[in-house]
């Protein structure tokens, strides 16, 4: 009997090879150019503009991701799935017009943010302040854009999006570089635009949007937005999870330690497209029933193997390198990225989870975890890093993500048995 288990479940794994293959080429590759483009940009600016300018531009980034997160409001996730759920009756046009109502929000909230850090720690200037607001609001934008492609499956339109834009995102880059104008604005303001310029090239796709009266733009917002409350508060505090730390570090010891710090994440994180790219189309279709759970798990459990594998092998190639390709100012990056990549591997965990939470759970299940593991997080940064600085915040990350890791395994054959799918 077991053998015969072993054999059905082999069938469904070819058959997702040949009818999900293309699927997770198109998304892991859209991963991979964005990420090319995200190392390119880090090593141009950290080598130019040194640990300090390296730390604002990672600092204007968080403000972006954070913010987007919460003026969102969770539409993100909740207007994917439903894009996935041919029976919802959410179209593109609800979720991307919600998403221009909650513009302004976004404005504010970045506004505010920048306003409190440049008057209490960072000083940054008027054209800084107003890059940063832009790469907020394109940042929104475009995440809007993608998930509403990636509800409607569309992976290939997001591909052949990225590939343009990462190329047109390394030219400028390059002439500012040459031209002696690249500048943490000038950098911020390239990647702001970058983003604008993406976020057209895939909303502009035929058969995304169709004409409807105004009045019927605003029928499914309600929805969308009771559906994203549990995923925008997952996302937020994982975010914080995520983000939080160069925040505090920048306030306790400044942009310097942000950059070295920003630098010894760069190889986890990168590779972190491994189980995010594999996950989006796994999650995608058993949300969409094409796929099981057990065979979501199987697939899962493979993901989370490879990605520790390929996390070993770049972080012992990193160690070596990380000095050579920055410059002997980023040397105690080295320390850091032994703690951050053991770290790596339980957050891995963790994104397994929360692929069957998204393809199988409560649309209110599906945050908790991340709330959890996320208020961890916040209180092991607020901690651990002003006593230690950026080892603080190292250690504080392999924490918080074990007790994420755990949380989610926990809550996820909870949910999962609620739901009868167990």
């Amino acid at each position: 009997m077991s053998a015969l288990r072993r054999w059905a479940a082999s069938l469904r794994l070819i058959g997702w090879a040949q009818g999900g293959r293309g699927q997770v080429l198109a998304v892991l590759s859209a991963r991979i150019t964005n990420a090319g483009v995200g190392l390119v940009f880090v090593f141009l600016t950290a080598r130019h503009l040194g640990p300090a300018g390296r730390g604002e531009i990672a600092v204007a980034f968080t403000i972006a991701y954070i913010t987007c997160n919460i003026a969102g409001l969770g539409t993100y996730v909740s207007g994917r799935i439903h894009l996935l759920d041919r029976e919802s009756g959410v179209t593109a046009n609800d979720v991307f017009s919600l998403t221009l109502a909650l513009v302004p929000l976004q404005v504010l909230l970045s506004a505010s943010v920048v306003s409190v850090l440049s008057r209490l720690w960072l000083h940054l200037s008027v054209g800084f302040s107003l890059s940063v607001i832009g790469l907020s609001v394109a940042t929104m934008l475009l995440r809007s854009a993608v998930a509403i492609l990636y509800g409607l499956r569309r992976y290939r339109v997001v591909l052949v999006a990225e590939l343009v834009v990462a190329a047109a995102k390394v030219i400028v880059l390059t002439v500012l570089l040459v031209g002696g104008h690249l500048t943490a604005t000038s950098a911020v303001i390239t990647m702001a635009l970058g983003s604008t310029l993406l976020g057209v090239l895939i909303l502009g796709r035929p058969g995304v949007f169709y004409w409807v009266g105004w009045t019927e733009l605003t029928t499914h917002w309600r929805v969308l937005i009771v559906d994203g409350v549990s995923p925008m508060l997952g996302t937020v505090a994982h975010f914080a999870a995520l983000r939080l730390d160069r925040l505090i570090l920048i306030a306790t010891a400044g942009a310097f330690s942000v950059g070295i710090y920003t630098v010894a994440l760069a190889i986890p994180e990168v590779l972190r497209i491994i189980p995010k790219g594999f996950g989006q189309v796994i999650g995608d279709r058993g949300r969409s029933g094409t796929d099981s759970v057990s065979v979501v798990r199987t697939r899962g459990r493979l993901v989370v193997v490879g990605h520790i594998t390929t996390l070993l092998i770049a972080a012992t190639i990193g160690f070596v390198l990380l000095p050579v390709a920055f410059g002997a100012g980023f040397t105690e990056a080295r320390g850091v990225l032994v703690v951050v990549t053991v770290a790596e591997v339980f957050l891995s965990v963790h994104l397994m989870q929360q692929v069957l939470l998204v393809g199988f759970s409560r649309h209110r299940g599906i945050g908790v975890p991340q709330v959890v593991g996320g208020i961890a997080m916040v209180v092991l940064d607020f901690v651990m890093i002003p006593a230690w600085g950026i080892y603080g915040a190292a250690w504080a990350c392999l924490i918080g993500y074990a007790v994420l890791a755990g949380t989610s395994v926990l809550w996820t054959k909870r949910e999962l048995k609620l739901v009868g799918t167990l």
